[in-house]
C-alpha cells in the first residue's frame, strides 16, 4: 500500500515512468506491475507518455494520510 501511494503522490501532476522509477526507487518490473494494478483499479491513468493520478487515486492518498494506523506506523519508524 505504501508503494502504491508513493506512486500516486509522484503522479499527481503527471510523470513519466522513468521518473517514477527514480522517485519511488523501484525496478522496471515493479513499476510495470504496480502501474497495471493502479490502472486496473482506476487510481492512475496514462496520457501519452505520462501517468497521472485520478480523482479516485487522490482520495486514496487522503485516506492513507489520514489513517491513524498509518500515522502510528510512521511515527514508530521515526523513533
Amino acid at each position: 500500500m505504501t508503494i502504491s501511494v508513493a506512486i500516486l503522490k509522484a503522479a499527481k501532476n503527471g510523470i513519466k515512468k522513468t521518473h517514477i522509477l527514480s522517485s519511488v526507487s523501484l525496478s522496471y518490473e515493479q513499476i510495470i506491475r504496480y502501474s497495471k494494478f493502479l490502472k486496473a483499479q482506476g487510481f492512475i491513468e496514462k496520457h501519452d507518455t505520462l501517468y497521472q493520478t485520478t480523482e479516485k487515486g487522490l482520495k486514496l492518498i487522503e485516506e492513507f494520510n489520514s489513517s491513524s494506523l498509518i500515522r502510528n506506523l510512521v511515527e514508530q519508524t521515526k523513533t
